[in-house]
């Protein structure tokens, strides 16, 4: 038995060494990329952003008449729709084609000659290289459309993540900085109609933060000055379904990926982004975090009912 537990220590002591060295490859790895990706699509995105920002605007106008849900279930089938053509052009069917057909015969070959161990191993081996051709060929195209299907869930996000302040009720402004006792210090906000600042700022661990409750409804501008610098954050109060942007994000391309909806802080030493922490929207369908996995049933739904139609094959 004391065998039995030394062994069972020294497993479960080895796996954590190894997941461990796992994650650290992986950061190392995405810090890499990271920092390559950054000096490319936090231009493209300080571009593309406002556009997309203002398509958002238009179509969710015009689904305005509608529930909420429906424009979500709406929404989700289009882009199921969009994103299997673009699959179709984007990916080299005939290839995809010749890699399934190609695994079909050789599970069909196990069948047959399952006493055959050579051919058993051939085929097996061959079942192994189909798939990583196969592989290959869906990736191209899911990596050609990741910017376009990313880019649309943003500007979903904005609107089904969260929900505008009521009229009275408290949360936090949060700035982000490396340098928060020091900004802390420095900062001031402007008298708003939309924010009332009950108690700050404080500084806390990367960040420096002020209890605010709504004030009027509407679109509001926040300003804030910190030292000489003067930083502006949007602020939404009131009901309805609008567009919410809880972060003004830095130049750093996966914030601005995740925060579309206002343009890119100016470059400052001090501040790399400033967030109200509004509440997430309510509803099981269409709300916080709810909202994507319908997006990602309906849309994959779309997608396989539709497929023979158009002839996809993936």
């Amino acid at each position: 038995m004391n065998t039995f537990n030394w062994l069972l220590l020294r497993a479960g002591e080895f796996t954590l060494a190894a997941w461990h060295a796992i994650k650290s490859v992986a950061t190392s790895v995405w810090s890499v990329i990271d920092t390559a990706l950054n000096p490319i699509l936090s231009p493209l995105l300080a571009l593309l952003n406002p556009l997309c920002t203002r398509a958002g605007d238009v179509v969710y106008s015009l689904l305005d008449p509608f529930p909420i849900w429906v424009g979500l279930t709406i929404l989700s089938a289009l882009a199921g729709v969009v994103m299997l053509i673009g699959f179709r052009y984007a990916s080299n069917q005939k290839a995809i084609g010749r890699a399934k057909d190609d695994i079909k015969a050789n599970l069909l070959a196990l069948k047959l000659y399952k006493d055959d161990l050579r051919v058993t191993f051939g085929s097996q081996a061959r079942i192994l290289w189909g798939i990583l051709r196969l592989q290959r060929y869906v990736l191209t195209p899911v990596v050609l459309l990741a910017l376009p299907m990313l880019l649309t869930l943003a500007q979903m996000g904005v609107r089904h993540q969260w929900r505008p302040l009521r009229a009275g009720e408290r949360t936090l402004l949060r700035v982000w900085s490396a340098h928060p006792a020091d900004v802390a210090a420095a900062a001031s906000i402007e008298t708003s109609p939309g924010l009332i600042v009950e108690v700050g700022p404080i500084a806390g661990e990367g960040d420096v933060v002020w209890r605010v409750r709504g004030g009027d409804a509407g679109r509001h501008v926040l300003r804030i000055k910190i030292g000489d610098e003067m930083f502006e954050k949007e602020v939404v109060v009131g009901g309805g379904f609008q567009r919410v942007g809880a972060v003004r994000p830095g130049s750093h391309w996966t914030r601005q990926l995740l925060h579309p909806a206002e343009p890119v802080l100016e470059s400052s030493r001090d501040v790399s982004g400033i967030e109200v922490m509004y509440p997430g929207r309510e509803s099981w369908v269409y709300g916080s975090d709810y909202w994507i996995v319908a997006f990602f049933v309906i849309s994959m739904a779309a997608a396989l009912l539709l497929k023979p139609i158009f002839r996809v094959r993936f």
